[in-house]
């Protein structure tokens, strides 16, 4: 696995839609497997009020920021949560400084956030990370060089305003050559995968280039959805998520009133998540992407290692980006391809693939 990689504060945003996994996974089970990595993709689980949740990630920072933000919840308002954040700049009479003295932190997490104050204070926690600080940079690139101006597509009122002027300002070949010169290959593994990108001609699954199936999902995103509503367009083409139609299930304010009155008592785990996996049964099963990193060897057998305790009709959720090694399904575990596919376009980042395995 690209342990290498997964250290230090890689995300702090990311690009998944968590409305998927909250919509599938069960109310008041008794216990939730999740990857942490940004912590946004978890958050959400916790208004489905489980009694437990066991979190991992191999990166101790990913898992500081997720108590960052369950702290935030917990002892901030929500219009203070937003602007705690990065969401709105607008919504707090407290500076972030004030805001993070009121939250109840271990010492070592205290000081590793007060080390990146100057990072934060400004802006908010949700710009820190290396992966977005990369696709916030491309987007300005992008439009120096092409000397475009997409705000006028991202402020439109509704998809039809948006189509009328959509030819104006979005030119789907100058994308295309864009994401060519650079979003190839060299550049996402040597500036930001560090050698472990899984879109590598050498690891990849999917035919097409990493450069192809950026440019395609973009462009047929910004002709057939509506970007003001999409946070991860706004992040790479505004350098911020600049609308509130575009807020990401953790800024949910029913999600955000359960989650501060929820009871889940949470389990932190930095360690091989195929190992974790084997030692207890959970209710249901929020991986990421993570299998996008993993060698076939490594995944292949991975479903008959699983507990039989796992309860039936339990669902795990695997995410793909471009490399889907092979593993077998096996009784009792099985996948409809059919919602995997319809699960793919819900997700509004477009980026991914799913395998949704349920157990018999």
């Amino acid at each position: 696995m690209a342990e290498v990689y997964f250290q230090g504060l890689n995300y702090s945003l990311a690009n998944e839609d968590t409305w998927v996994e909250y919509k599938l996974a069960p109310e008041n089970a008794k216990s939730y497997f999740a990857v942490c990595g940004s912590g946004s993709r978890v958050i959400p689980l916790l208004a489905k009020n489980p009694q437990e949740l066991h979190i991992v990630d191999l990166s101790e920072a990913q898992l500081k920021l997720f108590r960052l933000r369950l702290e935030a919840i917990k002892k901030l308002t929500y219009e203070e949560y937003l602007y705690f954040l990065g969401y709105d700049n607008h919504s707090s009479k407290e500076s972030r400084a004030d805001l993070f003295s009121r939250l109840t932190l271990s010492e070592d997490d205290q000081q590793y956030w007060k080390h990146f104050e100057k990072d934060w204070l400004p802006s908010g926690l949700i710009y820190l990370g290396r992966w977005e600080r990369h696709f916030m940079m491309l987007g300005r690139l992008f439009q120096r060089l092409t000397f475009s101006n997409l705000l006028p597509l991202f402020a439109t009122h509704s998809f039809q305003e948006q189509q009328a002027i959509r030819e104006k300002y979005w030119k789907e070949k100058l994308f295309i050559l864009y994401t060519r010169i650079v979003m190839n290959e060299w550049v996402a593994n040597k500036l930001l995968y560090k050698g472990h990108f899984a879109g590598a001609t050498d690891k990849k699954t999917m035919k097409m280039s990493a450069a192809d199936y950026v440019s395609s999902e973009f462009n047929d995103l910004f002709k057939n959805t509506w970007v003001k509503s999409n946070y991860f367009l706004q992040l790479i083409f505004l350098n911020k998520v600049t609308f509130k139609e575009a807020f990401p299930a953790e800024c949910d304010e029913a999600l955000f009133d359960k989650i501060k009155h929820g009871t889940t008592k949470i389990f932190f785990h930095q360690k091989n998540l195929l190992e974790l996996l084997k030692e207890r049964p959970h209710d249901f099963y929020s991986l990421s992407d993570t299998f996008s990193y993993m060698s076939d060897s490594e995944v292949a057998n991975f479903l008959s290692s699983l507990p039989e305790e796992i309860p039936h009709k339990t669902l795990m959720v695997i995410r793909t980006f471009m490399r889907k090694p092979s593993f077998q399904v096996v009784s009792p575990w099985s996948e409809q391809i059919e919602r995997n596919k319809q699960l793919a376009k819900e997700d509004c980042t477009r980026m991914y693939e799913f395998s949704v395995l349920e157990k018999t």
